[in-house]
């Protein structure tokens, strides 16, 4: 029987010299890469920073200018004790009189019982007198709106929790289906003034001056006053003329202005669905999803307006210049109202992510959302909130 040439102890020596000799086999130098290529379940949270539309608002007021309010003023002619210009009567001055005699309405009208107090009353043969205490009042009234329109930013900072069904598809792409929903809260305020208005009425005096015609008499040297029995100088009980003349005895103004703070908050919550496509190579992955939305917007709009109001007053037509009274008081007004409302939507979805181990990875994402608008309201205000808009976020994921 022939030997085979390794069953000699010899050669099996041999051989075990020589592969000893040469090593171990080399190992390779690449360690093991994570990947998601395996299907399941992923489930991730984290932040992200919702960049909505806007807010726009309409600010209207509850001021208006009957809410000032000033005295009508007083209007009378005065003449009591001067009696009327075309008619016999009783005359008293502050400077003379003029009386009626036993015969002057006989006598076509001449009195001699009359008197006067100062020699500058006398001028070119007539004689003039000072009475009388009219009054009169004159008023103005403006008002100015100023458009309340404003707008503002409704970012803020939302946290997400999204789960996701993956299943590779080829040797580099996954598909499945994801969910998520996200929670932001944001609002807006501002604060601005936009009525102003004032009222005022300016109050006179008025004094008469009535000039007689001494008839080409001359009048005896003043201080003089005729009698009733008279004899004397005559003179027409009815005046050549009478000269009204006003003065400001005083006033009354009142003045307004409003502020207005406007607060807005929102709550929304969004709930997504739709289908995903993956692209995998080594540890990272870039992804694209896209699909509905379900936005269940809350909001509250609160709006308070103060008018600041001020009252001076000053003279008066009985004691003119003699007082000076101001006031200031508010009037306010508070409302507020509320809504929830729910607005279907879609949402387009970009992310990257990096696989740190078999279960563990960090992901970045942007998204663009459309969803609609909300119309809000507070009293005589009206708004819109855009909900519409981008969001960038990141957060970690657990695979199980």
């Amino acid at each position: 029987m022939k030997r085979n040439r390794f069953q000699h102890p010899s050669a099996a020596l041999l051989l075990l010299t020589a592969t000893l000799a040469a090593g171990p086999a080399p190992l390779s130098d690449k360690s093991p890469v994570p990947s998601s290529r395996s299907g399941g379940w992923r489930v991730s949270g984290g932040f992200m920073h919702r960049s909505p539309g806007g807010f726009d608002w309409t600010t209207g007021t509850q001021s208006v200018p009957s809410l000032l309010t000033i005295g009508p003023g007083s209007s009378t002619s005065g003449i009591d004790s001067i009696g009327p210009a075309n008619a016999f009567a009783n005359r008293t001055y502050f400077d003379g009189f003029v009386f009626q005699d036993a015969g002057t309405v006989q006598n076509g009208g001449d009195t001699w019982y009359w008197g006067y107090d100062n020699a500058p009353q006398v001028n070119n043969g007539l004689i003039s007198f000072q009475g009388g205490n009219g009054t009169a009042a004159t008023a103005t009234a403006s008002d100015n709106y100023e458009y309340g329109g404003w707008s503002s930013d409704l970012d803020g900072t939302a946290p997400y929790l999204q789960l996701e069904w993956i299943q590779p598809y080829t040797d580099s792409l996954n598909i499945g289906f994801q969910g998520g929903i996200s929670f932001m809260n944001t609002g807006a305020s501002r604060s601005l003034s936009t009525f102003t208005a004032a009222t005022s009425r300016t109050d006179f005096g008025i004094i008469y001056t009535d000039t007689y015609d001494l008839m080409g008499s001359h009048a005896p040297q003043a201080p003089y006053a005729g009698s009733l029995a008279g004899p004397g100088i005559l003179l027409t009980n009815i005046p050549l003329n009478r000269v009204a003349t006003q003065t400001v005895s005083g006033g009354e103004t009142a003045t307004a202005f409003n502020s207005i703070s406007t607060d807005f908050d929102l709550s929304l919550a969004t709930l997504s669905l739709g289908p995903v496509l993956e692209y995998q190579r080594g540890p990272f992955a870039l992804q694209a999803s896209a699909g509905l939305t379900i936005n269940i917007a809350d909001w509250d709009a609160e709006q308070n307006e103060t008018l600041f109001i001020t009252k001076t007053v000053v003279g008066g037509p009985d004691v003119p210049g003699q007082y000076f009274t101001r006031a200031e008081w508010t009037r306010e007004f508070r409302n507020r109202d509320d809504g929830t409302e729910v607005l279907p939507g879609f949402f387009l979805q970009a992310a990257i992510s990096r696989q740190l181990n078999e279960q563990w990875s960090l992901t970045a994402f942007g998204r663009y959302d459309r969803v609609g608008e909300v119309d809000v309201h507070a009293g005589p205000s009206t708004g819109s909130a855009d909900l519409s808009g981008w969001s960038v976020g990141g957060g970690i994921g657990f695979r199980f």
